[in-house]
């Protein structure tokens, strides 16, 4: 800053005395103290807690993809990635070097039993910004028994002990023709409107949930896909995962349905129970497809019923999938 000072001259003006100086300037001192006028820069925040992962085997010979699904702390589940889209590259950097180093070892649960290893091959990641996809390429090593299984989850080694017994789910030949009863069922006694007409299920998993291993997972799909991708016009998704008694037959645990348009996906897809904080309860990870991504949800018990407990959908990985395809087309 620049301030002017006036050397001293007294001349007359008028009849008046006028006096008049020199301009001069001088530079304030240099070592004076300027106060900061930008906020600290924000911190990296890392996961600090064990993480949760979906592991999903995609051949014959072992061959999986490992997907980073949510940080445990605090018994409850937290999501992942950068906070700012400027940290975004830092954050994908140092996850990698922190969860996806070649050869680094997963253990793979089924519900609450063991089954075996994944070891980390290479990062696949995908997405960008605020909204990556934490993946990497490895191989599974399974336990006899479980080379039939397809999907699991999977801690961090020492993270949970695990059980010694596999006990497999038992297919039987009426688990469509049920599944479909009981999404007519639902969509009927919970009065979700649409035009539900329902062929095979999109998926259906046997499953050893509730009082054994004759349990199932349903998804149906009208009109749309079970996947990334919006429906030409209004669609539905009904899911229902059910358990059997001889003396009852097949009944709901729980059920959702949801008749949508374009942009208002959220189709699911049963992926493995868990012990999530070591207690008597199974809580159950679930997958959930959008118009153009793809998220996880957690379900578990709420009062008397099972409901949504969690989930790592944020809106703004939609709008910028979506920008991102609109622009490159």
């Amino acid at each position: 800053m620049l301030v002017p000072l006036l050397a001293a001259c007294e001349v007359q003006w008028g009849g008046i005395d006028v006096e008049v100086r020199e301009a001069e300037f001088a530079r304030e001192d240099s070592g004076a103290v300027i106060a900061d006028s930008l906020a600290e820069p924000a911190l990296l925040e890392l996961p600090s807690g064990p993480l949760l992962f979906h592991v999903r085997r995609t051949d014959a010979a072992g061959r999986a993809t490992i997907e980073a699904v949510a940080e445990l702390a605090d018994a409850e589940l937290k999501p992942l990635g950068p906070r700012l889209a400027e940290q975004a590259a830092e954050y994908i950097s140092e996850f990698v070097t922190r969860y996806y180093r070649p050869d680094q070892a997963y253990t793979l649960f089924r519900g609450r039993t063991r089954v075996g290893t994944f070891y980390v091959r290479a990062p696949a990641l995908r997405g960008s910004g605020l909204c990556p996809e934490l993946r990497a390429e490895g191989q599974v090593e399974l336990r006899p028994g479980a080379d039939t299984l397809s999907e699991f989850h999977a801690w961090p080694p020492g993270t949970r002990s695990g059980e010694g017994g596999l006990e497999l789910p038992v297919y039987r030949a009426d688990m469509p023709a049920m599944a479909q009863v009981l999404a007519r069922f639902g969509v009927r006694d919970n009065g979700i409107p649409g035009r539900w007409r329902f062929g095979r299920p999109a998926d259906l998993r046997a499953l050893q949930v509730g009082s054994g291993p004759r349990g199932f997972a349903a998804t149906f799909m009208v009109a749309d896909s079970l996947g990334p991708g919006s429906p030409r016009d209004s669609a539905g998704m009904a899911f229902v995962v059910a358990d059997y008694v001889p003396a009852r037959g097949y009944f709901p645990l729980y059920f959702d349905a949801e008749w949508y348009g374009p942009g208002q996906k959220r189709a699911l897809h049963w992926i493995d129970a868990l012990d999530l904080v070591g207690d008597a309860g199974d809580e159950w990870l679930l997958r959930a497809y959008g118009d153009v991504s793809s998220w996880y949800e957690l379900v578990g018990q709420r009062d008397t019923a099972r409901a949504v407990v969690w989930s790592s959908h944020r809106p703004v990985c939609e709008a910028q999938e979506s920008t991102g395809r609109s622009g490159s087309g």
